[in-house]
């Protein structure tokens, strides 16, 4: 099998390809007025229910944790968009980016969208507690290279602040539970979509892009027109010049997930 990758400039549409860019498009007002709101601080109101989530570890607050999910993912979809404006399709690498936009906006909706107040707590502390765990292993990484005696001094101090930290965390979680992106996206889903089409969908492209992500390509195969395979070999030619309808499904459904988590996040920091 011999694949063909090659990006379609898009004035060469069919109608499906047409719709499919105008819904993308049509993001764009929303992904705009959500970055301007990255470059300024924004708090919960006082009495709020994530003021209140906030105060069982101020260090990291809850709706920061929240926050940064939202915003990253709005960043990711933004890259997706300027591509697309561009008139560049990526078969593979565009859904790399849109499985990042996926895995942020979901994050937010898993942590928002519950109204106990001590799930809502809890999930955060798990997402800290990958945070510091990551942070860790980074840190043992560095511990094994080359460094000068004022960075490995830098560096010691701060694996003593981590180590602090993640007792901390520790000390006032309620569950052992470790972070499941899998499960996330799967819950996202079921709040933030009310049928099952959509709900199914977003599981499917969570496995189908992390084969991007991770270069597997399998993935690819799955948007890849193939022709006769020759007679003597068996192989057959794929082309895969990229879609905007395949870019459209997870860009869509991410898009509708990161709405949702931006609706939580400012219902929750209303003062009742």
């Amino acid at each position: 099998m011999h694949i063909l990758v090659a990006n379609v400039p898009t004035m060469v549409l069919t109608a499906a390809q047409r719709a499919a860019l105008i819904q993308i498009l049509d993001t764009a007002s929303d992904l705009n007025r959500w970055r301007l709101r990255a470059h300024r601080v924004e708090e919960p109101q006082r009495g709020s229910e994530l003021g209140v989530d906030d105060q069982i570890f101020e260090r990291m607050a809850i709706s920061q944790l929240a926050r940064l999910s939202l915003i990253a993912a709005g960043e990711h979809l933004r890259l997706a968009l300027d591509a697309i404006n561009a008139q560049q399709l990526y078969p593979s690498s565009h859904f790399t980016v849109l499985r990042g936009a996926l895995v942020g906006a979901s994050q937010a909706v898993w942590i928002l969208e519950s109204e106990d107040r001590n799930v809502r707590r809890e999930r955060g502390l798990t997402v800290l507690t990958e945070m510091y765990a990551q942070m860790d292993k980074y840190y043992g990484f560095l511990e094994s290279t080359p460094l000068d005696a004022a960075d490995r001094a830098s560096l010691v101090d701060q694996r003593r602040w981590l180590t602090e930290r993640r007792g901390d965390v520790t000390s006032i979680r309620t569950t052992t539970a470790t972070l499941n992106l899998t499960e996330i996206i799967g819950a996202a889903a079921d709040h933030a979509f009310l049928d099952r089409t959509s709900r199914d969908a977003a599981r499917r492209l969570w496995r189908e892009m992390s084969a991007d992500a991770h270069v597997l390509g399998w993935s690819l195969f799955q948007r890849t027109t193939f022709g006769p395979a020759e007679r003597r070999t068996g192989v057959g030619e794929g082309k895969a010049p990229g879609s905007l309808e395949h870019v459209a499904e997870p860009f869509l459904a991410s898009y509708r997930l990161l709405k949702c988590g931006w609706s939580l996040f400012d219902r929750r920091c209303e003062e009742p």
